[in-house]
């Protein structure tokens, strides 16, 4: 896999998921954050089903590894 450098994407904070769902083989997942106290989307997620177990696991992976490195403080 190539490396891909991160810099230039913009950062997305979210609070939670809004909802998952699963149309032709492709699950989209809406994150949203809370504004003044109304929840408001700030981005949507598409991922083809079949890439799912992979995502997830990549995604577990590196958040251990990063909490490894930084470790979280009370």
């Amino acid at each position: 896999m190539d490396v891909i450098d991160p810099h230039n994407a913009q950062e997305i904070f979210f609070d939670g998921i809004h909802e998952v769902k699963i149309v032709d083989g492709i699950v989209r997942v809406v994150l949203f954050s809370r504004q003044n106290s109304t929840g408001v989307v700030v981005a949507r997620l598409a991922v083809p089903l079949s890439e799912l177990p992979d995502v997830i696991q990549a995604l577990v992976i590196a958040l251990t590894e990063a909490a490894k490195i930084r470790p979280a403080t009370p």
